[in-house]
């Protein structure tokens, strides 16, 4: 899936800018790449008809094991927050929206984990709308970044 090394970046006050650029294209690359990444290829009506087990099991391993690391699965959120952890706040708009996506995520992890197939069906809008946020704002925010060098 991803490479197996995990990313991290210093901000030093040096050159915050790149870091920053750094941060951002790890985030797009990482989180907004994977969290989505069987699920996004999934026919519209994995989204709307009955939830198949080859939807089911794509929208769990996107937000679940959303980076493999050395067989560790590390879901969305973490992923998340441990990439964010060294940005500086407040946060720009688009790292905020993807936050909230992240949050809708982290809201549905107990029908995931349980692979709950009522609540993963009654969630998958919510997660196909918040894994769409997510890949456009962290988009959005790594080319706003390149531009503002």
């Amino acid at each position: 899936m991803s490479d197996p090394t995990p990313t991290a970046v210093d901000l030093s006050p040096d050159d915050a800018g790149a870091d920053l650029r750094e941060c951002a294209a790890a985030l797009k690359h990482d989180l907004g790449k994977y969290v989505a990444w069987r699920s996004a290829n999934l026919p519209e009506s994995a989204w709307t008809g009955a939830l198949d087990d080859v939807a089911a099991a794509s929208i769990r391993a996107d937000v679940l094991a959303t980076r493999d690391v050395a067989g560790a699965h590390e879901p969305a959120w973490e992923l998340f927050d441990r990439l964010t952890q060294p940005w500086p706040r407040p946060w720009p708009p688009e790292l905020e929206a993807v936050a909230a996506s992240v949050a809708v995520l982290r809201s549905h992890a107990a029908g995931l984990a349980d692979d709950d197939r009522a609540a993963i069906a009654a969630a998958r809008t919510d997660i196909r709308a918040a894994q769409q946020t997510i890949r456009a704002e962290l988009a959005s925010l790594h080319r706003r970044l390149l531009r503002e060098t």
